[in-house]
């Protein structure tokens, strides 16, 4: 869920990526053994100089202010020759008929404009069209800055009210554009702000003089676990399932099983992924779908559902991601997609919704044994550290699903079968306590598994931000999500043997690895 800030400087870019080309490898296709150092190193080196910095951000928010929503947009089309120097500097100074500005903000964003670029928010833009049911859509996009600060922003497409027919045809045409709704807050959750963009949508449709009013009210929202919020408002926001109703079950069929493990897989190796496709909505859907399957897992990294137009050079981002990009735009990356020769800097991941992965180059499509797609995923993912026999539970596991008999109860079980995987890997973790993040424990954490290929994995998975951010989430009280709870009940079921000292029980593991693997 994140969107880089663009207002970085060359030198920083720079840095991160000679850093991040220290700790990673070469793609190592066919290869029988696990670089572990390496993949430690590279996890630790991710970790630190993302996700660490992000949790202790949320650290100081939760003991600082328990506000929900800390900033409110409202970003609009207007014509180029109208716009600011500013607003010109955030399309790269490029001339468009029509380019998104901020038109509403409460709090005044002042000096932090910088931080809210409006083509992020406003994908995009360049596309005109008779606005259809499906361009009204919402997604996430999470704003990161140079310090590893996050906040996440939840955009809501709405179409303004309708003026009157004296309106001249230029404001027609405008007004038949979307308008975006934006609402910044430290807390990760799409169907509480779903539900609250909808409402204040409809409200501002219905008088939209308590522009002001709605926005200060929402400003007004607290959590509810404190009793001193309770105290200082009267507007307080209850736990909520923060599940969103994306459908797991339409990627899956549409790009294919192996594909989706392969593409699941990248995300938990915490690589760069770009999702293409023709469509705006078919690419932002698809974006989401892969970041849910992690659930519970969260991906702690950049994420951004259509990357701009005009903004493509967000793909250059050295550290971890997953962006959409219309298929079109990929022309402007050959640089990035086609590296030199001697290029040790990790592979670009591209999934298109419509062909399947594109790179690296996967001969899933054009197999027609079924053996063969086999060794050409595991071989890939083996590389990448993840051992053949878990890769093919997880396989055959998401395989057992289809075809789907009951749609309606797909997305839940294919997010079972993911979270029973991720118990029979690391669901032993709550015997090592609340000090899970410390050096001794994560190994502690690795070694007591009862497979050794996993013992394997777990040296470095242990590492990665994404396991590490869950870790910090399940043990802070602010942090709210059924599918934490959810995960525990299928974790006490499968979780590996462990005794309370957190060491391995032979006789039961024996038994484990007989029922499990």
């Amino acid at each position: 869920m994140v969107a880089g800030v663009q207002d970085r400087s060359r030198f920083v870019i720079e840095m991160a990526k000679n850093e991040c080309q220290r700790a990673r490898l070469p793609s190592s296709y066919g290869q029988d053994y696990y670089p572990h150092s390496s993949l430690v190193r590279r996890a630790r080196l991710i970790r630190r100089s993302t996700t660490n910095q992000y949790c202790e951000h949320l650290k100081k928010l939760q003991q600082e202010d328990d506000t929900v929503i800390k900033q409110i947009l409202i970003i609009k089309l207007k014509q180029s020759t109208s716009i600011s120097d500013f607003d010109k500097r955030c399309v790269n100074d490029v001339t468009y008929e029509h380019v998104p500005v901020i038109d509403f903000a409460y709090p005044p964003v002042g000096n932090n404009a910088a931080k809210f670029q409006p083509a992020i928010f406003y994908p995009d833009f360049m596309k005109y069209s008779n606005v259809r049911k499906e361009d009204l859509e919402s997604y996430p996009v999470v704003l990161t800055d140079e310090k590893g600060e996050r906040t996440f922003a939840y955009c809501y497409k709405f179409l303004p009210k309708k003026r009157s027919s004296s309106s001249t045809r230029d404001q027609s045409k405008i007004e038949e554009r979307c308008s975006v709704l934006v609402l910044v807050s430290h807390l990760p959750n799409e169907c509480l702000f779903h539900q609250l963009a909808s409402d204040f949508v409809t409200n501002y449709h219905k008088d939209s003089s308590r522009l002001f009013s709605m926005s200060k009210d929402l400003l007004e929202l607290r959590m509810a676990d404190s009793s001193e919020a309770l105290k200082r408002s009267k507007y307080v926001v209850s736990r909520v399932d923060s599940r969103f109703s994306r459908s797991l079950c339409s990627l899956i069929e549409q790009i294919g099983v192996e594909n989706c493990v392969f593409g699941f897989l990248c995300l938990l190796a915490e690589k760069r992924i770009l999702v293409t496709g023709s469509n705006v909505s078919d690419v932002s859907r698809a974006v989401q779908s892969f970041v849910r399957m992690l659930s519970p897992l969260e991906w702690p990294y950049t994420l951004i559902p259509v990357v701009p137009d005009s903004q493509s050079e967000l793909c250059y981002n050295p550290t971890p991601y997953i962006c959409g990009i219309l298929r079109y735009n990929l022309n402007k990356l050959r640089d990035l997609l086609c590296p030199l020769p001697g290029d040790t800097e990790d592979e670009i991941v591209i999934i298109d919704v419509e062909r399947g992965i594109v790179l690296p180059c996967l001969p899933l499509q054009n197999i027609n044994n079924s053996d063969m797609k086999y060794k050409a995923l595991l071989n890939w993912t083996h590389s990448m550290g993840f051992p053949k026999p878990i890769v093919m539970d997880l396989l055959s596991s998401l395989k057992s699903i289809f075809p789907v008999k009951i749609p309606a109860k797909a997305d839940e079980k294919i997010e079972k079968k993911v979270m029973t995987w991720y118990a029979r890997i690391f669901g032993h973790y709550t015997v090592f306590g609340g000090a899970l993040m410390s050096t001794r424990n994560r190994k502690k954490l690795a070694l007591a598994h009862p497979s050794p290929d996993t013992r394997e994995m777990l040296q470095w998975f242990t590492e990665t931000g994404i396991l590490q951010s869950f870790f910090f989430n399940h043990t802070n009280k602010n942090y709210f999500s059924s599918d934490i709870d959810r995960f525990q009940s299928i974790r006490k079921k499968y979780a590996p043997p462990v005794d309370k000292n957190g060491k391995r029980k032979k006789a039961r593991s024996l038994v484990w690895r007989i029922l499990h693997h």
